[in-house]
């Protein structure tokens, strides 16, 4: 089948006497989804075969089955959405007064410029082919040889077959048609598990304060080493590497720089087996940052990319010259987390996650196909007696129930239910749980998850009336004078962000589609924005509320009001996964209150003296900020 006819089946063409200008068009779009297909091997180092090659044997791979028809329903929604916020762009940009919107855009450009922090060295250190190279070492045959783990959906593969394009949370089947020769093997966790104690042991001697993002990852800060012993980062880097291989024999890439964001990008760089220093010093860090492309942000994925993609930002770089247009789309885009990437600031702290940091504890299993009633509330009631112990030994209790479950076609539906009182048993979880459930059958589904949120640490002891208030004091935000909106803050998600997330959890072949496998079993889950591979670590997310406060939707994270009944709280929750709702909020900004509003906003910000001119900055020396901005 020709390309062309190809893509007029998938809806990209709508008859064969298309210009050639559509022709391209239509390609293009072809080929990012067949990169959005891809997934995480997009990228990936290692990787000698033409990445185009290699998301085409996806794509044809794929070809017929529900995923890749599920894929091809949410890439035309994304397109639809990234038309959206073009229109959207260029719609606020037409109303905005251009100096003003950059005068606002550099000060907070210099606010965040001042909370950077050059004082500290990180260091992420990432195993090479951790579960590959235990492998080895229980089965030395495998040495030198194309080999995944797992045998439904790859848990890695070993550096021979990632040349081919194959990649962890690829199916078997895929990775097969892209490495024909490939050897399977099971999984051994209790190897996984014995080799990361090993490594952790030598790491936390350079760093007691370690923090383990999963087996085999992880963040240290060596700057009292360094002091106390007289010694470089790149020394102590080196002497690490060195130690952990003597140790285990298995080998560590590392990255080192001022803080985790950038230490984790750096730790890709020269892998396998190798390190990388970034100076700490802004102009060497600007410089760096800025022709890096922003799918290399970690959290940042394919959702993301494709997002950024539409406004003309491919590089952090482009970030700086679109300032205003992301300023202006702030609430959909998260303008100070760009500016951060932009400027390579990111959080410097290491440690064990906090339990504070929790946002929702939850188990989800994924199986063959269910349409039996009563063995889908069988395998609810198995479900949730696994939460139940999961919470007593994390001893939590929380009060919003929500129950997630896949339908046959891809699709993920939530439904929430927030009660008065905080719950941590099985015996008072299944009741909420099966009053969901219950309402939504019959059903086809491969999956089903039940999650507790609005936690409750059992751990804490209460102090007193001021933890009362202490949730309303904390949702107080501060309004951008562009937009009329909540600037961005840790309890505020992009909803690129939380498409990126909700994209991440769903992107892969479900195991069963991948190997027939009856019940994949139980897994623990949480809702965390912003991350897309190492969906079990801690997220920073903000305490959970007291009894004063309302209900948490458990996609976006907003608190809720007070009084917002369980109908109420099911309308938000369908609105944030319905991947239309922006479509409504269009409707109810019409052009002349928008306008009127930000006209406002530009004349209040003016008599105020907010912007950069009343800082010091001479009239009529326009650029001084932003040459210093963007010089590197």
């Amino acid at each position: 089948m020709s390309r062309p006819l190809a893509l007029k089946k998938r809806g990209y063409l709508a008859k064969e006497d298309v210009s050639d200008e559509e022709r391209a068009a239509a390609e293009a779009m072809q080929r990012s989804f067949e990169r959005s297909l891809a997934g995480p091997s997009v990228g990936k180092a290692g990787i000698t075969r033409d990445q185009t090659e290699i998301n085409r044997i996806i794509a044809e791979a794929s070809k017929g089955s529900k995923f890749y028809n599920n894929q091809v329903r949410k890439d035309q929604e994304l397109t639809e959405k990234i038309a959206w916020y073009r229109s959207k762009r260029d719609e606020l940009m037409r109303m905005a007064p251009r100096d003003q919107l950059e005068a606002e855009a550099d000060r907070i450009l210099m606010e965040v410029e001042a909370t950077r922090d050059l004082s500290q060295t990180i260091v992420h250190v990432d195993m090479d082919a951790f579960y590959a190279s235990v492998e080895v070492q229980r089965d030395p045959s495998l040495k030198g040889k194309a080999f995944g783990v797992g045998k439904g959906v790859l848990c890695t593969a070993s550096y021979e077959a990632r040349k081919y394009g194959v990649r962890s949370a690829m199916a078997s089947f895929i990775a097969k048609k892209l490495c024909p020769h490939i050897i399977l093997t099971d999984l051994h966790f209790d190897l996984y598990t014995k080799a990361s104690k090993a490594v952790k042991e030598v790491l936390v001697q350079y760093d007691e304060n370690l923090m383990m993002a999963s087996l085999d990852e992880g963040y240290l800060n060596i700057t009292p080493y360094m002091s106390a012993h007289n010694m470089t980062a790149s020394e102590v880097v080196t002497q690490i590497r060195a130690q952990v291989e003597k140790n285990t024999s298995l080998t560590i890439s590392a990255g080192i720089a001022a803080n985790r964001m950038l230490a984790k990008i750096c730790s890709d760089k020269n892998k396998p087996n190798g390190q990388f220093e970034l100076a700490s010093d802004r102009a060497t860090i600007v410089r760096f940052m800025r022709d890096l492309p922003v799918r290399k942000i970690p959290g940042f994925g394919r959702v993301t990319e494709r997002c950024l993609e539409g406004l003309e930002i491919e590089t952090c770089g482009n970030i700086y010259e679109k300032r205003m247009d992301l300023l202006l789309m702030d609430h959909w885009f998260g303008f100070r987390g760009l500016c951060r990437a932009y400027l390579g600031i990111a959080d410097n702290t290491v440690g064990p996650g906090r339990r504070e940091e929790r946002k929702s504890v939850g188990v989800e299993r994924t199986f063959r196909d269910k349409t039996d009633d009563e063995e889908i509330m069988a395998t609810l009631i198995e479900i949730v007696e696994e939460l139940g112990k999961d919470l007593d030994r994390l001893q939590f209790a929380g009060k919003t129930v929500t129950v997630k479950y896949k339908l046959h076609t891809y699709e993920n539906k939530t439904r929430a239910k927030s009660i008065s009182k905080y719950i941590s048993s099985a015996r008072d979880i299944l009741p909420v749980a099966q009053e969901l459930l219950k309402k939504e059958l019959p059903l086809r589904i491969r999956l089903l998850g039940v999650r507790l949120s609005t936690l409750k640490d059992l751990t804490v002891v209460e102090k007193g009336i001021k933890g009362f208030f202490k949730a309303a004091e904390d949702k107080a935000k501060t309004e951008s004078p562009i937009t009329g909106r909540p600037l961005e803050t840790a309890e505020h998600v992009p909803e690129m962000m939380r498409l990126d997330a909700e994209n991440a959890r769903g992107e892969d072949f479900d195991a069963e589609e991948a190997s027939g496998s009856e019940d994949i079993g139980a897994v623990d889950f949480e809702i965390l924005p912003g991350t897309a591979k190492k969906r079990k670590s801690p997220s920073p997310t903000r305490e959970a509320p007291s009894p004063a406060a309302g209900p948490i939707c458990p996609i976006c994270g907003q608190t809720l009001d007070p009084g917002t009944s369980n109908q109420q709280l099911n309308d938000h929750v369908d609105w944030c996964l319905n991947k239309d709702a922006i479509k409504e909020a269009s409707r109810v900004s019409p052009v002349a209150q928008k306008k009127a509003k930000i006209e406002r906003a530009f004349k209040n910000s003016s008599s105020t003296g907010s912007g950069p001119a009343k800082k010091g900055r001479p009239t009529g020396e326009k650029g001084t900020i932003s040459s210093w901005l963007k010089k590197g």
